[in-house]
């Protein structure tokens, strides 16, 4: 089947809250009338990167509901971006997102709107091609330790993966504080990169562990991995194969990642069971984390699984909230057990 005919798409212009015109794309179900869209998802730009980049991921994510589908997705440029009007250097977002919260509520009544990402954050906004039509998304937050050099040691750099489809304000600051620690950290939503991977086939385990090896080939030194819940199991895996990645903390719910058969080649189930290889992460410490009273703070049957599978060094935790702190300590763990096995 085509894909390509299973969406529309419609172009038009939206005001902000103080009247500044917002360049938009909405892609749609084909066939789909207004009054049986049922939630709205806003793929909101990092400034200062447009629409373009994101286009791919609502066309991606519409045409994998083909079948159920009751969504419209929506990408716009942020004011003083792309097509939109405005004053390059004029961040007033918020006026940007209550327009668009207007528009819909106007257009589409009573419905549900969902905001996928932040306008700007702490963190440079960048991306990285690895191969045609594929890129990284990411934000680096740069630490002022390791830029002035004041630091008695310096610490392996971070690759954060959020929530896939949600890095939110609390990431942003984690990253932050990270960075501030004296962590150079590179955050990104891994489902933006997901989306764009499998624009044109759905994706193999060895097809991540080629784009991801090219990428941390610009970062200078062997990162740590972290992920957020299912985030997660993407961090394991990506770890796995990676011989660059130092060690690994695996936050929350991390197996459901995979059931995305729009993202993954997962036909056979056993292509994406993270049991099956991790194996591959000794002698490089692994961390699991459940948190309690969480919808995606894990299960503890899985993380027992995972610690057996493993072998030293690994740490099983719990917590109840993922704070700079916490994770500080977590760190602290893995570069303890980096320079023992160094020495």
């Amino acid at each position: 089947m085509n894909l390509d005919s299973l969406h529309v798409e419609e172009e038009f212009g939206i005001l902000s809250s103080d009247d500044i015109y917002l360049d938009c794309i909405l892609v749609k179900p084909k066939d789909l009338t207004d009054d049986q869209i049922e939630v709205i998802y806003v793929w909101v730009p990092r400034y200062p990167l447009t629409k373009t980049n994101l286009i791919n991921c609502a066309r991606q994510d519409i045409n994998a509901e083909w079948r159920q589908g009751r969504s419209a997705h929506l990408v716009f440029d942020l004011r003083g971006t792309g097509d939109s009007d405005g004053r390059l250097g004029d961040k007033q977002f918020d006026r940007d997102l209550e327009g668009i919260k207007l528009w819909a509520e106007e257009r589409f009544g009573e419905i549900n709107i969902v905001f996928q990402g932040l306008p700007d954050g702490h963190g440079q906004a960048a991306v990285f091609p690895v191969r045609p039509g594929v890129i990284f998304e990411y934000y680096h937050y740069s630490t002022p330790i390791r830029a002035g050099q004041q630091a008695a040691k310096i610490h392996p750099p971070l690759l954060y993966l959020s929530t896939p489809g949600n890095f939110s304000l609390v990431d942003d600051v984690l990253c932050y504080r990270l960075a501030k620690s004296g962590y150079e950290v590179y955050g990104m939503d891994p489902l933006r990169y997901l989306l764009h991977a499998s624009s044109k086939k759905r994706l193999k385990l060895a097809d991540q562990w080629s784009d991801l090896k090219l990428f941390l080939s610009t970062i200078p030194e062997k990162p740590i991995l972290i992920g957020q819940p299912l985030g997660a199991g993407l961090a394991l895996l990506w770890t796995c194969g990676l011989e660059r990645a130092q060690g690994v903390i695996a936050i929350g719910k991390a197996q459901d990642v995979f059931d995305a058969w729009h993202i993954f080649e997962n036909d056979n189930p056993h292509s994406y069971f993270i049991n099956r290889y991790l194996y591959q992460l000794a002698p490089r410490p692994a961390v699991f984390v459940l948190i309690e009273g969480k919808e995606l703070g894990g299960d503890p049957r899985e993380i027992a699984a995972f610690y057996a599978s493993t072998s030293h060094p690994r740490l099983a935790d719990k917590t109840r909230e993922v704070s700079p702190r916490y994770l500080l300590k977590l760190l602290a763990w893995i570069e303890n057990e980096i320079n023992l096995d160094e020495s």
